[in-house]
């Protein structure tokens, strides 16, 4: 008796030692909830159908509107775009503020599977322009293995402001106890001096992938939408940019799988 017990918790603890979850992470600016060649034709319905069909544990959402006079142009009322989609989708939502806009607020927006601690922190601008910020969660997956999920939005206007971004960035992510996963559209390019800034330590899954396919879809294009992950905690599984039509930005799409010495 006391041999099928020993043998039953060695099998209930398996696969938990063996094997670690893989992570679906989606990164998405969603150009604050309409379509961006149909003025005032809403996209949420669209988005939120995407999610629940590719399921992913985490999902990092960039120019969102929560109660703005905007969102009444386009939904005819005021609304929080992430409470909208937490309730289409059976996702649980966050939404980190980073500035005051139309009468509402306007930032980042998390949607997970489970997570708690959410929090939001103010990114520095020291040449001006928009207030900026990243909303945290610390996501717990089926398996219990934890992580931290940060998804953010990079100043647009100065390269100033971009690097003093990823520099806070990057340095509050290694103050945090779990393995973490970043995400959202850092506007700059692969090229550029604030992509070169990051950790060497932290990959970029597009560039681990090889896929140079662009995730702004402007007249030239630009691949400006990214998932990092910190390779000593994670190694990449998947990475594509999914092309639909529903914002005038790309989702991008990555599966992590946590490295077994972090379980």
């Amino acid at each position: 008796m006391k041999r099928l017990f020993l043998y039953a918790l060695i099998f209930l603890a398996g696969p938990r030692i063996s094997f670690a979850q893989e992570i679906k992470i989606i990164s998405y600016n969603i150009y604050h909830g309409e379509y961006p060649d149909q003025a005032s034709k809403p996209n949420l319905a669209d988005i939120a159908n995407l999610f629940i069909q590719l399921q992913p544990e985490v999902i990092a959402l960039q120019e969102v509107d929560s109660m703005t006079e905007r969102s009444a142009r386009i939904y005819s009322e005021p609304i929080d775009l992430i409470k909208k989609l937490s309730w289409e989708t059976g996702y649980r939502g966050y939404f980190g503020k980073a500035m005051e806009f139309g009468g509402g607020g306007y930032g980042e927006g998390l949607l997970v599977k489970k997570g708690s601690q959410y929090r939001t922190i103010a990114l520095p601008t020291p040449a001006g322009g928009e207030p900026r910020a990243a909303a945290f969660v610390k996501a717990e997956l089926k398996s219990l293995e934890e992580f931290y999920f940060g998804g953010t939005h990079l100043c647009h206007e100065f390269t100033d402001n971009r690097i003093a971004q990823v520099d806070s960035l990057f340095a509050y992510a290694e103050t945090l106890s779990k393995p973490v996963i970043l995400a959202g559209d850092f506007n700059f390019g692969p090229n550029s001096p604030e992509y070169n800034r990051i950790p060497s330590h932290w990959k970029e899954a597009g560039a681990v992938a090889g896929n140079t396919q662009k995730t702004y879809d402007s007249e030239n294009g630009a691949r400006i939408d990214f998932i990092w992950y910190d390779s000593r905690k994670f190694d990449l599984v998947e990475y594509k940019v999914i092309e639909v039509p529903f914002s005038d930005h790309f989702p991008v799409w990555a599966v992590l799988r946590m490295k077994k010495d972090q379980q």
